[in-house]
């Protein structure tokens, strides 16, 4: 039913040359080094910045709303 070049198409299972979904593993430490200094605590329990934590001077408000990032296509009219 088939012609002669489509039914020995399929006639073997699918061998891939390279896998590329797998990598070695990086050659890891027996026990991870320890972490010098300690965590610092920026905001509250409510989210809120600490007192002595720095503030950005940049507010949203500032902000565009949206980016531009192109000119509106009505702009491109002439």
């Amino acid at each position: 039913p088939f012609p002669p070049a489509l039914s020995l198409q399929y006639e073997d299972a699918f061998v891939a040359r390279n896998l590329q979904n797998w990598t070695l593993p990086k050659l890891c430490k027996q026990h991870p080094s320890a972490r010098e200094g300690y965590t610092q605590f920026v905001a509250n329990e409510r989210g809120h910045l600490l007192p002595l934590v720095p503030r950005s001077k940049v507010t949203s408000l500032s902000l565009p709303l949206f980016p531009f990032l192109h000119p509106p296509p009505w702009s491109l009219r002439s």
